[in-house]
């Protein structure tokens, strides 16, 4: 998983976004009923963010890229949505506790010699990228 953080904080997010729409759609035309909007959003939501962040950080280190494209992923859900009834400002508050304590929980956990191992190997692969030396020696 460290070999690409952000493919695979693209794919985390589209599962991410993906699933909270679907939940959207469920309480809002298919289960028309509060404790299925409140088991959705206040319990299987929360819990879906913080775990995701958790084993994001965990496992690839905290990136500026992935907790923080949540919100305006969120954003555009509330504003596509006409009805989103009583939990509009409640999902924001709940995103951000969610996705700052994963994120937090997860870097605590993060095996660091990995991470510092990796982020080693990247920029030494950059830097032997950048830099094309040819010996004047040998022409």
């Amino acid at each position: 998983m460290m070999s690409h953080p952000a493919r695979w904080a693209c794919i985390f997010l589209a599962v991410w976004a993906g699933v909270t729409i679907g939940m959207f759609l469920l309480t809002n035309y298919v289960l028309q009923d509060a404790f299925m909007l409140f088991l959705c959003f206040m319990l299987v939501y929360p819990v879906m963010t913080l775990v995701g962040c958790f084993i994001y950080a965990k496992s690839c280190g905290i990136r500026w890229y992935m907790p923080f494209m949540m919100i305006p992923i969120i954003a555009v859900v509330y504003i596509a949505s006409v009805n989103f009834r009583a939990i509009q400002p409640n999902i924001f508050v709940t995103t951000l506790f969610g996705m700052l304590f994963g994120s937090g929980m997860g870097n605590i956990f993060a095996d660091k010699k990995l991470l510092e191992a990796h982020k080693k190997e990247r920029r030494d692969r950059r830097l032997h990228e950048d830099r094309k030396y040819r010996k004047i020696l040998d022409d």
